[in-house]
């Protein structure tokens, strides 16, 4: 059975990945800073919960509320870096083994030349 996390990241598109993304950025930033939520991203959160999850109800004016639903769209900004990290790495990966066979390629039709230099 798969867990809430991985149901709403399936459901998220690229544009809203990076904007929870973004989002947790700034708010970690003032949770840091100031010792408050920021209140774009408070509010960003909280309408994806109700999109997400309509028949559990929150209130921003309640501060257990407030802390889960931070809590949880901070845990999916974290999951969709490293979804996205793994994904770079994976290119990243295919692009040194595409030119480590070129290399390879390239040595072996060094060393047929220079067998062949050798024989005359």
């Amino acid at each position: 059975m798969q867990n809430q996390f991985d149901v709403v990241l399936s459901k998220l598109s690229e544009e809203t990945k990076n904007e929870i993304v973004a989002n947790q950025e700034v708010n970690l930033k003032d949770m840091n800073g100031k010792n408050m939520y920021n209140g774009r991203a408070l509010d960003y959160f909280f309408k994806l919960w109700h999109v997400h999850f309509p028949n559990v109800k929150q209130s921003m004016t309640c501060k257990g509320c407030r802390d889960g639903v931070v809590k949880f769209f901070h845990r999916i900004a974290e999951l969709i870096k490293k979804e996205q990290n793994d994904i770079k790495v994976a290119a990243e990966v295919k692009l040194f083994e595409e030119k480590a066979k070129k290399n390879k390629k390239a040595r072996a039709k060094k060393a047929k030349a220079k067998k062949s230099t050798a024989k005359k």
